[in-house]
């Protein structure tokens, strides 16, 4: 069996617990990289782990429609029932590693659903048509913006700062995505009430 640059991070995963637990990007990597060293070394130097291949390929598995993994580079990773359900299928693959897919604790729960709400984020933020636009060097419009943080004109002040800054908080961690955040959060909270709706609102 040939293994694509995403299997292997899903390995590399599963070997480290990750069908249980939250693995950090860093232990992700070298993992990845024992596994296969040209795909996730340095070009020259292949001793050397490539950080950034092996966060790029978490991130497009993580982001893919039916992801075996789940996470974020800042918070870690871990493998979804779809990657469970993979390696299950190639046993062999794991060598003398055994699989526990029950979570250890409480907190090994509270992680596991921190990175799936963080993994969500994201991905609204990438299926945007505002996150488009500005990974096209093109303009979006503030209602463009908002429809990234669920809120509209009518959106009351407060729930405007807590969504906005609840979404920044979950989506931390991905350098494009704190670059697009710093110009999506002024622009959203721009939007207003058409000024007619305002004055009835006030009667």
């Amino acid at each position: 069996m040939r293994l694509t640059k995403k299997d292997v991070s899903v390995l590399a995963l599963a070997k480290l617990g990750g069908a249980a637990t939250v693995i950090a990007t860093e232990d992700a990597a070298i993992a990845a990289h024992a596994i296969d060293r040209g795909a996730f070394g340095w070009k020259k130097y292949p001793e050397r782990v490539d950080l950034d291949a092996v966060r790029t390929t978490l991130r497009h598995e993580g982001e893919g429609k039916d992801p075996r993994i789940e996470g974020s580079i800042q918070k870690g990773w871990h493998l979804t029932p779809r990657g469970v359900e993979w390696i299950e299928a190639n046993l062999e693959l794991l060598g003398d590693t055994t699989i526990t897919v029950a979570p250890t604790s409480a907190a090994s729960q509270r992680r596991r659903a921190e990175t799936r709400e963080e993994g969500a984020a994201v991905n609204r933020i990438r299926i945007s048509e505002a996150f488009r636009l500005w990974t096209e060097g093109k303009k979006f419009t503030p209602r463009q913006a908002a429809g990234v943080f669920r809120i509209d004109e009518y959106t009351p002040a407060k729930d405007r700062t807590r969504k906005t800054a609840q979404l920044q908080e979950l989506s931390r961690g991905d350098e494009d995505i704190e670059a697009f955040m710093k110009e999506a959060i002024p622009s959203a909270l721009e939007l207003r009430a058409p000024v007619g709706r305002l004055q009835e609102g006030n009667q």
